[in-house]
């Protein structure tokens, strides 16, 4: 199955503090891990993961989760 490195970013501080823990849940469930980098801001910005189309697809079921891969530019 294809894949699609991408990063995840918050709309604001509230979104991540509701939904950190089913972001990391669900790059757990697809990639084996949840522990990628991420800037130091507030709500961080998390880079590397490579995704499949469905796992992108559930990330952006997650109100105020937003998903981009370069192919988004």
């Amino acid at each position: 199955m294809a894949t699609k490195q991408v990063s995840i970013s918050f709309d604001d501080p509230d979104v991540w503090e509701n939904n950190r823990e089913k972001v990391d849940s669900l790059l757990e469930q697809h990639t084996g891990t949840k522990d990628y980098p991420s800037t130091k801001s507030f709500p961080p910005i998390i880079f590397g993961p490579s995704l499949t189309d469905e796992a992108i697809n559930e990330l952006k079921q997650l109100q105020g989760v937003n998903v981009r891969s370069p192919e988004d530019d």
